[in-house]
């Protein structure tokens, strides 16, 4: 798991720069469908290996997202999130046959009729899907030492005022960069929501994704001494308002360099 965390974030550090949009899917599966979920993915990443070597996408990755049993509130979050990055719109918006490329990668593996039942084992998976797709507005440097221990925080926010973007990548970032030089924080990036499907929260305006070094992250933000730092803190905070918090765990990842 530590090397494919690692690889992962190598994918991410390597089309963070070239990855324009991402298209994020959240998933709620079946009651109990989570075993034949997992399958269906391992049987769509060689499909979006090919995808990718075909410069049809950039990248493909499919997290769990962890929740605690004992909370509530915790069991109405989507089961998996599904990224799948883009280097740009036209990339995006090329049309592909799913089905037919599949049928190309598993020729001479699975006879037609097997393909086809294969194919089509999503759909009994799947309770709720709903899509967002943003745009990459600004990320920190790769600072993740090989075989690190890591941990991956995914956060939606509701920009509350027309300031919120420039706190975030002028002022929020420094801190961020702070902490990186700390060994707390490996990563940080800072998208728009472009467009969601109808089923989607309508409030969410951004996302962040923190991959943290430390176990007790939330509890090390550097501290505001100076009058100026404390009232871009406090402006800072007040320009958003936190709607998703998710903590992730990768499961799949398919890009360019594997």
């Amino acid at each position: 798991m530590k090397k494919l965390l690692y690889i992962t974030f190598i994918l991410i550090t390597t089309i963070s720069y070239s990855q324009n949009q991402i298209s994020y899917e959240a998933i709620w599966l079946n009651e109990g469908m989570e075993e034949q979920y997992l399958e269906v993915e391992k049987f769509w990443s060689e499909i979006k290996k090919e995808a990718i070597s075909r410069d049809l996408q950039s990248g493909w990755v499919v997290w769990k997202v962890i929740k605690n049993p004992d909370n509530e509130e915790h069991q109405k979050k989507p089961d998996y999130i599904v990224m799948n990055g883009f280097k740009d719109a036209d990339q995006r918006k090329k049309q592909v046959n799913w089905e037919e490329l599949g049928m190309e990668v598993y020729k001479g593996k699975l006879s037609k009729s097997k393909y086809k039942k294969e194919f089509a084992k999503w759909q009994g998976t799947r309770k709720k899907t709903s899509r967002f797709l943003v745009e990459r507005l600004d990320n920190t440097e790769w600072k993740v030492p090989p075989g690190s221990e890591t941990k991956v925080y995914f956060n939606g926010f509701q920009a509350l005022n027309d300031d919120y973007e420039n706190y975030e990548m002028k002022y929020f970032k420094k801190w961020h960069e702070k902490r990186m030089d700390a060994g707390d924080l490996g990563w940080w990036e800072f998208n728009k929501v472009i467009s969601r499907s109808d089923n989607e929260n309508k409030d969410v305006t951004h996302f962040t994704m923190d991959v943290t070094l430390v176990d007790n992250y939330f509890q090390t933000y550097p501290e505001a001494t100076e009058f100026s730092d404390q009232m871009m803190r406090k402006h800072g905070a007040a320009s958003r308002k936190r709607i998703i918090g998710d903590q992730l765990e990768l499961k799949f990842v398919q890009f360019a360099q594997n």
